[in-house]
């Protein structure tokens, strides 16, 4: 009795192995299927991405020492599908990329909401950014416009798109909008992870203009699920650029502390025509920003500013562009500091409970 009870045992336990195996057998099967079907979602798109061939010009850019840019000059307007683009102006130095990009359209959209795809780089195929526009409205399992277009960069990292950009954050937004002649004028804005190289030459590619469409409830709040996404054109827009002289010729100015203040690393610390960037190590700051997701945006904000902030003589407070933790418990602050204003003498203000600390920021010469 014992023994047939045993091998009922052994045959149970053997059809339950099997029926694990075949489990994992089809889990597995259905990961690689998965695994495949994307691949050919994704050479499907590229295949369609790399049949649209960009129109290309040539700009001339004129420097404009007082302002620290270079303004594009004697450019018309490349019409495709009803829509002029051209470029207007490129400011560049180390930590900075912004370009105004102005497009002229044939009918009534929705200007506010305009967006597009774009990628610049350079001679030496540096990529500074590679971004899509986000098709509000539709869901999309990846992001297929990035990986096409890095594809066709020869650039494309499967194991991470953004690895080979050069770019630390990135936006667009509107500079202007004329209804009545109905022209965009829209501002791409690049930071950069480390320091932007010193190219010779630029190239911005336009794609995939569009704009999305979203309804008000009840409360005038906006409604996502009505949130609508209108394609205007898969056209492609190629500028390049010489890279004036004046533009290499860059002056970042390194920081430091006067005086060390307890708790605070300064990684470093750099001032250019744009921006004051920091890198820093604080133990304090880091557990403030990781609790901050539990509080309301106004107390968090006020929490930050009290726990550092920058300042300057004549009592003014710089305020925060971006900011975010980086490799090594590393935080970047950027904020709206600039060159001229060290002659003010800027400060760094630190509390940690209910120690207050304050040194001003002085040349690391």
């Amino acid at each position: 009795m014992e023994k047939k009870k045993m091998k009922m045992w052994k045959k149970i336990l053997l059809i339950i192995a099997i029926i694990i195996v075949i489990l994992i057998l089809a889990f597995v099967s259905y990961k690689i299927y998965l695994k495949i079907s994307d691949e050919i979602e994704i050479n499907r798109r590229y295949n369609e991405f790399e049949e649209i061939k960009a129109i290309e010009t040539k700009g001339t850019l004129t420097y404009v020492q007082e302002d620290n840019y270079a303004k594009v000059e004697n450019m018309d307007y490349i019409v495709q599908d009803g829509i002029g683009a051209k470029v207007d102006t490129i400011m560049l130095n180390d930590d900075t990329l912004s370009v105004n990009m102005n497009f002229k359209l044939d009918k009534e959209i929705n200007y506010e909401t305009l967006s597009y795809g774009y990628a610049i780089y350079d001679e030496n195929n540096n990529i500074y950014q590679v971004s899509s526009r986000h098709h509000i409205g539709n869901l999309e399992k990846m992001d297929y416009d990035s990986i096409s277009m890095l594809r066709e960069l020869g650039a494309y990292n499967k194991k991470d798109i953004h690895s080979v950009q050069l770019s630390d954050s990135s936006g667009i937004g509107s500079e202007d909008i004329n209804r009545e002649e109905k022209i965009v004028v829209s501002k791409i804005t690049i930071d950069a992870k480390d320091k932007f190289p010193l190219s010779q030459k630029l190239y911005i590619k336009i794609f995939d203009l569009g704009y999305f469409t979203i309804d008000k409830d009840e409360n005038g709040e906006y409604d996502s699920s009505t949130a609508k996404n209108i394609d205007l054109s898969t056209a492609k827009w190629l500028f390049e650029f010489d890279v004036p002289q004046e533009m290499n010729k860059r002056e970042t100015i390194n920081l430091k502390l006067a005086n060390e203040i307890p708790g605070l690393e300064i990684k470093s610390m750099t001032l250019t025509d744009t921006k004051l960037v920091i890198n820093f190590v604080s133990k304090e700051y880091v557990n403030l920003i990781s609790a901050g997701k539990d509080m309301p945006t106004e107390e968090f904000r006020n929490k930050r500013n009290e726990t550092l902030s920058i300042t300057d003589g004549e009592g003014k407070v710089y305020q925060e562009l971006s900011g975010g933790t980086r490799e090594e418990n590393i935080y970047k602050m950027v904020l709206d500091a600039n060159k001229k204003d060290l002659a003010k003498k800027l400060y760094i203000n630190y509390k940690v409970g209910e120690e207050q600390y304050k040194s001003e920021l002085v040349k690391d010469e």
